[in-house]
């Protein structure tokens, strides 16, 4: 998968999105919000792990700090999560 982290006015926020997808179109449908992370996403015995660049945004992954938020937010998604 692919990801792109937003700043909302609320904070953060992590977009996953599938690799069919370039980063640069999902990030234009949520414009004028800035992207301040883009890459990949992995799953590992250990949960999602981001990594990567994206070529189109000319952005990076901020590796550990994208992960903490993609981690969040899935579990946020889960029946008893936090989500809303």
């Amino acid at each position: 998968m692919k990801y792109i982290i937003l700043a909302g006015p609320n904070g953060e926020a992590p977009v996953l999105f599938p690799r069919e997808f370039m980063h640069r179109y999902v990030a234009e449908l949520f414009s004028p919000m800035p992207v301040v992370a883009a890459g990949f996403v992995r799953s590992t015995p250990d949960g999602p792990e981001c990594y990567g660049t994206s070529s189109g945004l000319k952005i990076v992954s901020r590796g550990n700090r994208d992960t903490a938020l993609v981690a969040e937010a899935l579990k946020a998604g889960e029946p008893g999560g936090q989500g809303g």
